[in-house]
């Protein structure tokens, strides 16, 4: 199945606790107990998830000496590492466009220039700054996302949102539902009516119907009159929308990368070359590199 490594990619990054415990060892939390109290996860959640990273390869367990006995740290593997830019793509987002996000979140600095830095997107082979509209988006066959809803209880949103690196609560609510970033990836691929979406994603009627409204209601698309119908409507992205699609990007980069003997769902190219998605520091203009930004 082509969508298959894209779909678990999904899977993997669309689980709020596994994005929280793989910001928290980018963080140099990595001991098991410290990572539980840092999150106030359970011990079975924790240890279901931390495994979990280590079977796909973004963790992996580094012994150390505690004491009178040998006991395990989780670092990042290259894939995990691979992932950074994907995690401060979803900070901006929630940081632009999350109410009272703003004023939550620290800013992100880049060392090499002394700068705070919205981390806009970019391509790595040319440099340059890209939007949406310069990336061309082409899918093997349809996107067959199967639906499935991965957010917190409410107990858990509560308690982690009094600290704002503890919380992603509306990149969550696209990410945490296949059917959300499916139809994503299908306005970024440029459907727009009701018809394309139920035939590219093998979405039921009534499924669709509701999703279609609470991106509505998200405010990452709005509603337009169709051009197929008087009576019909059409779904058009947002600015909203449009600044999710770095996010969606680099897990489609990830997924590519992570996966490399799968034929891709989806490929991405600018200017007549594959599109490998970066961050740019919008004040000197040069690539991010992982170690030379932090949090201020």
């Amino acid at each position: 199945m082509v969508t298959e490594p894209l779909l678990r990619t999904v899977d993997l990054l669309g689980e709020q606790w596994m994005l929280l415990i793989l910001q928290s060892v980018f963080l140099r939390v990595r001991r098991y107990d410290d990572i539980r109290v840092r999150l106030g996860i359970s011990p079975t959640a924790l240890s279901s998830r931390l495994a979990e990273a280590v079977r796909v390869g973004v963790l992996e367990r580094v012994p150390y000496q505690s004491v009178n006995r040998v006991r395990h740290e989780y670092r990042l593997t290259e894939h995990g590492l691979a992932l950074w830019q994907l995690l401060i793509s979803m900070w901006t987002w929630e940081r632009d466009w999350a109410v009272d996000r703003r004023i939550m979140l620290p800013d992100l600095v880049h060392i090499d220039c002394g700068q705070s830095t919205a981390a806009p997107l970019g391509c790595r082979d040319c440099g340059q700054r890209v939007w949406l509209s310069a990336v061309r988006a082409q899918r093997r066959e349809p996107l067959l996302f199967s639906g499935t809803s991965r957010r917190f209880r409410r107990k858990d949103n509560t308690r982690l949102a009094a600290d704002p690196l503890l919380f992603f609560p509306a990149t969550m609510e696209l990410l945490g539902d296949r059917w959300s970033v499916g139809l994503l990836a299908g306005a970024f691929l440029g459907a727009r009516h009701f018809s394309e979406f139920e035939r590219d994603l093998g979405i039921v009627p009534s499924v669709l119907s509701g999703r279609l409204a609470r991106l509505v209601e998200l405010g990452v698309m709005r509603t337009a009159a169709a051009t197929t119908r008087a009576d019909a409507r059409a779904y058009d992205l947002t600015a909203k929308g449009r600044a999710f699609f770095p996010t969606l990007a680099f897990i489609a980069d990830w997924s590519r990368t992570r996966y490399p003997d799968t034929p891709p769902a989806l490929t991405l190219t600018h200017r007549g070359h594959r599109f490998v998605p970066a961050l740019l520091c919008h004040h000197c203009h040069t690539l991010l590199q992982r170690s030379r930004v932090h949090p201020h």
